[in-house]
């Protein structure tokens, strides 16, 4: 809630700030420097930690009356990346059910439901990332800094915990697992 409230007051005052651009993009940085280097790609991890920045800093003087398009640009491509990135695993295994075999044996029912939940996390990246370029186009900056930064956070939270909770209405034969375990176990694997 602090890193939020603090990104948009910087939106809100100072957009075009380089503490502004580096408060939106340095988690995306950091997670995928850490991605990189969890997969091995230690060389391309570094390379990115010293390239975005340098570039940003090359760019910035030039490009900062437009750095609101960077924000916007920097959460499209995150969401995009991550349904992009459910909806391809629909081709093989999906996410969900790797994730889900993990931590429970599943019955024929039970990974019928984690394909769903899959393709449900693929469209609910995708609408974020749509919604998102809408609340800007149609509402200007500061209404897409409060979506992105106070209704997004509250939408994830709702699915993950709504989602948690249905599970277990509609198929009470999962093992009772809660979220943390789901979560840990999810850090653990390589996918």
């Amino acid at each position: 809630m602090a890193y939020a409230l603090g990104c948009a007051v910087l939106l809100w005052l100072q957009p075009r700030s380089p503490w502004t651009v580096a408060a939106f993009l340095l988690p995306a940085l950091v997670f995928a420097c850490g991605w990189l280097w969890r997969h091995g790609w230690r060389a391309a991890s570094v390379l990115l930690a010293v390239a975005v920045p340098a570039a940003l800093l090359a760019c910035l003087q030039r490009c900062a009356p437009q750095a609101h398009l960077l924000y916007v640009a920097e959460y499209v491509a995150v969401y995009g990346a991550l349904s992009a990135w459910f909806a391809g695993s629909l081709a093989g295994t999906p996410l969900i059910t790797r994730v889900a075999r993990r931590v429970h044996p599943l019955t024929p029912d039970m990974q019928a439901y984690t394909v769903r939940l899959t393709r449900a996390w693929a469209l609910y990246f995708a609408a974020m990332a749509a919604l998102s370029l809408l609340t800007f186009a149609l509402l200007g900056l500061r209404a897409w800094a409060f979506f992105t930064l106070v209704l997004s956070p509250i939408s994830l939270g709702v699915f993950v915990v709504g989602e948690h909770f249905l599970r277990y209405r509609w198929h009470p034969e999962f093992d009772r697992a809660s979220l943390r375990q789901t979560i840990r176990t999810w850090r653990e694997g390589r996918l």
